[in-house]
């Protein structure tokens, strides 16, 4: 029993989409994790480098009071950032995120990329890469 046929037309439906490896943009992960309240900011300095999708998590950290008063640690609330860029504007990212890290001592997190060896979908990808 067939549920639907398939059309001859649909087929030969071609599409334009042709991009060679070579002129493919390379596209990171990038995870940040810092204290709870200091996520905007690295919200708009992925922004301003041209991420088009962001997700924000809330999490807590695993150390007891005890070690967190022992490390200094005052609150353990942290913002879990995930950003997807561009690997040709990583560089500029990592520079931006190690200077807010060290412009205070209440800056504390860390960063780390992971890199996306596919993406199904090419409308999917060129959102990703901003040239839609």
């Amino acid at each position: 029993m067939k549920l639907f046929k398939r059309n001859k037309k649909e087929e030969s439906v071609s599409t334009n989409y042709s991009l060679k490896e070579s002129e493919a943009k390379k596209l990171l992960m990038f995870i940040t994790i810092v204290s709870r309240g200091q996520g905007n900011y690295v919200l708009k300095l992925f922004e301003s480098e041209g991420s088009n999708a962001q997700f924000v998590q809330y999490g807590e950290g695993t150390a007891q009071k005890e070690i967190r008063d022992i490390l200094g640690i005052e609150d353990n609330t942290k913002e879990i950032v995930i950003s997807l860029i561009g690997e040709d504007k990583i560089e500029s990212v990592k520079k931006e995120l190690e200077a807010f890290f060290k412009i205070s001592k209440r800056n504390r997190g860390i960063g780390f990329s992971i890199p996306m060896t596919s993406i199904i979908g090419m409308t999917l990808y060129q959102f990703l890469v901003d040239s839609l």
